[in-house]
């Protein structure tokens, strides 16, 4: 029975990765998603795909921090409740208790805290690892998010240029630089620009961590990141990392207000989910 119950908790788990929205078809949430947008062609991987990134891309030279609108009231509305209902929107923890390299996704400053604030919840748990990755990039904090000006100035007044990977350095050493992770190798991976001047990507920053690592093959690896791009992301590690035997799990702090399906989404707005969703249908095409 105990076995049973440990194989139920390993798949219910799983489906918070990637398997959240594509799980050898389209999973329910897919489908609610889909139908309250009135959308057809969900059955299909490719055609969900051509058909999310159309209409739920962001729009080009905007950051997910930038305000704009693909919905109306009522699809918001609908749309707010079931994914604050569904594993888009949870906590999602780590099935061991070990992993040889656990890496923290970049990120703009108040997601950056939220995966340095769940890194920090799992060592208090008694997970454990063998080296750490600190992803980041050479992105300008002073044109981010409010939160990105605010750590500009910060680290200004100290003399530091304020790029992304200098914010996700002062979290660290503010936050997270212990005795205990003093003892475990920390490697910090900064991505420059793109040839075309645009920011580096998830992609991008995990292109770069391959290219700096040495034997990652058949290693553990815990990425950690945030609700709802748990599931972009995961699809993304597995992506780019496909081609080593390594075992993959992606984790990561819950949407604030998940409780509270009469609310409307705060930490995350609806357009966040959707462009997350059909980045996640993209990568998932492509393993």
């Amino acid at each position: 029975m105990m076995k049973k119950i440990l194989f139920f908790f390993a798949i219910i788990q799983a489906a918070f990765g990637c398997e959240a929205i594509w799980h050898n078809g389209p999973t329910q949430l897919l489908k609610d998603i889909f139908a309250i947008m009135d959308i057809s062609g969900v059955e299909n991987l490719e055609t969900a795909s051509q058909q999310a990134n159309f209409r739920w891309n962001r729009p080009k030279n905007l950051e997910r921090w930038d305000v704009y609108s693909l919905l109306d009231q009522k699809q918001r509305k609908a749309l707010s409740k079931k994914i604050k209902g569904s594993a888009l929107s949870k906590e999602k923890m780590p099935l061991k208790k070990y992993y040889d390299v656990v890496v923290v996704l970049g990120s703009e400053t108040s997601r950056a805290k939220s995966r340095n604030r769940f890194f920090k919840h799992l060592c208090n748990r008694g997970i454990s690892f063998g080296k750490i990755y600190l992803l980041g990039s050479t992105r300008d904090l002073k044109i981010g998010s409010i939160y990105d000006v605010e750590m500009a100035e910060v680290l200004e007044a100290k003399g530091i240029m304020p790029t992304e990977m200098a914010m996700i350095n002062e979290i660290w050493e503010q936050v997270l630089n212990t005795d205990a992770l003093k003892k475990i190798p920390v490697e910090r991976i900064q991505t420059g620009q793109r040839p075309d001047g645009t920011r580096a990507s998830t992609e991008d920053t995990l292109e770069e961590m391959v290219k700096n690592s040495k034997d990652v093959d058949g290693k553990s690896f815990l990425f950690i990141s945030n609700n709802p791009y748990i599931g972009f992301q995961d699809a993304v590690a597995k992506k780019i990392l496909k081609s080593y035997k390594i075992e993959i799990e992606t984790v990561g702090e819950g949407i604030r207000n998940e409780n509270d399906l009469d609310q409307p989404l705060e930490e995350e707005r609806v357009e966040n989910v959707l462009d997350s969703i059909a980045k996640c249908l993209t990568n998932t095409s492509r393993l």
